[in-house]
């Protein structure tokens, strides 16, 4: 059966989490798409039947060949309106995401295909998440948490965590502070409730955890 709006916005937060190694279950589910737990495991029930969706014996969610393949060409088309929302119409860096929310489920294939050509092939978003078809193999391994760096560090911001996306108080934390994708910092110490206190363009800068844990970087 088709998919709707509703079944392909599960299908992109299965993939955004089964990305980052984090288990997907019904109670994290609904944390993240804000409903009912017995409307997801509605829903998960109908993506199951209609063969995108797996489930084990431990309730833990996967995504098949089929939900794999639909979910990654929701995520590169999503992630290229962004990229075009940005260059011609030039809305803010922190706006992008809801409104490719609602457009993801409307622009055909074709249209997406000449976007990206439009736009060169970009690899990442502009959140710096990598855009399925466009991203060239990289070793994954090298990323960790800003949450995990260590005094005297100097790392780079490469992308957000795939729920940051989704809190726009975060987006324009980030946009305002420039903790985007590129930036180097250096992590100076940890304070006693956490909080890493950096240098970022010769001033100061001080994090929670919360903000940490959004942010994935790699050793500058």
């Amino acid at each position: 059966m088709a998919l709707t709006s509703t079944t392909e916005d599960y299908l992109l937060v299965i993939y955004g989490m089964r990305a980052e190694a984090e288990q997907v279950i019904n109670a994290r589910l609904a944390e993240r798409l804000n409903v009912a737990a017995a409307t997801v495991s509605a829903t998960l029930d109908r993506l199951t039947r209609d063969g995108h969706v797996w489930i084990d014996d431990k309730h833990r969610v996967y995504l098949t060949l089929a939900g794999e393949r639909a979910a990654g060409q929701l995520a590169r088309r999503h992630r290229l309106i962004e990229h075009w929302l940005i260059r011609t119409l030039g809305m803010g860096w922190a706006e992008v995401h809801e409104e490719a929310d609602r457009l993801e489920h409307a622009v055909s294939h074709e249209l997406t295909e000449r976007i990206s050509e439009s736009l060169g092939h970009p690899a990442t978003c502009p959140h710096g998440l990598p855009i399925p078809g466009n991203f060239p193999e990289t070793d994954v391994g090298q990323l960790f948490s800003l949450a995990q760096a260590q005094p005297g560090a100097a790392v780079r911001i490469v992308r957000l965590s795939e729920p940051a996306e989704d809190d726009g108080e975060l987006l324009r934390y980030f946009e305002e502070k420039r903790l985007v994708p590129g930036r180097t910092m250096t992590v100076h110490e940890i304070t006693p409730n956490g909080s890493l206190v950096m240098e970022l363009d010769g001033a100061t800068v001080v994090v929670d955890d919360r903000v940490a844990r959004s942010l994935w970087v790699m050793k500058a």
